[in-house]
């Protein structure tokens, strides 16, 4: 009879166990979830692909993978995860009509106002890091403290 998984004498552990080999210790990989002004800032803060408005709020699940997304090694894997979150929160719009960024959207949040531009092939935040809410006076908007 064939023995899988043993620990040799030496310490190492064999690994021609076709099954899966769990380590000693207890592994969890998550992350406590980032403060929600700083989510909805640092998500903001990218331009994304194609022309889309915010839909829905931030969950807690949505800034715990903002806050893996900040401390990604490679831009792929942060790109995947906060593409996943703005994906998850907004819905498709029609494209602009001419070559002049277009407002679609501006999202309040706390003393900020972030105005959701589509210019091109890329939905993005217009100026960066939004503007003081006293600037924002009437357009389409979305609170998402309410949401």
């Amino acid at each position: 009879m064939r023995q899988f998984g043993r620990i040799s004498s030496d310490g190492f552990i064999d690994l021609r166990d076709p099954r899966r080999v769990r380590t000693p210790g207890a592994w969890e990989n998550r992350a406590d979830p980032m403060p929600e002004d700083q989510a909805v800032s640092f998500l903001l803060s990218h331009a994304f692909p194609g022309h889309r408005k915010v839909v829905r709020s931030l969950s807690e699940s949505h800034r715990r993978r903002l806050r893996m997304a900040s401390w990604a090694d490679s831009v792929e894997g942060r790109m995947s995860l906060v593409d996943s979150v703005w994906r998850a929160i907004t819905e498709p719009v029609l494209p602009p009509s001419g070559a002049e960024p277009e407002l679609i959207q501006v999202i309040h949040y706390g003393d900020r106002d972030y105005p959701l531009y589509v210019q091109g092939n890329v939905t993005r935040v217009i100026p960066a890091g939004g503007v003081p809410a006293e600037v924002m006076a009437t357009v389409p908007a979305l609170d998402l403290e309410v949401c």
